[in-house]
């Protein structure tokens, strides 16, 4: 189970990856503002959730190893 909340870090980091690279792509071209937007609030997304999961993730090994300790 932890390996794959792991694995879904990595994957909003992914998504954040790609979306820079969107947003890249989409500087400077006329009519894409909306998208730019919206792959600029993606890439935010992506790095905060990524923090979010990766600590809630540290938080439930913490408990699991408290708990198989006692």
């Amino acid at each position: 189970m932890i390996k794959i909340l792991r694995v879904f870090e990595f994957v909003w980091l992914a998504i954040s990856l790609l979306s820079i690279l969107k947003v890249w792509e989409l500087w400077g071209k006329d009519g894409h503002e909306q998208l730019l937007y919206i792959f600029a609030g993606f890439s935010v997304l992506g790095v905060i959730m990524f923090f979010f999961r990766r600590r809630m993730r540290l938080k439930m090994e913490a408990r699991n190893k408290t708990s198989n300790s006692n």
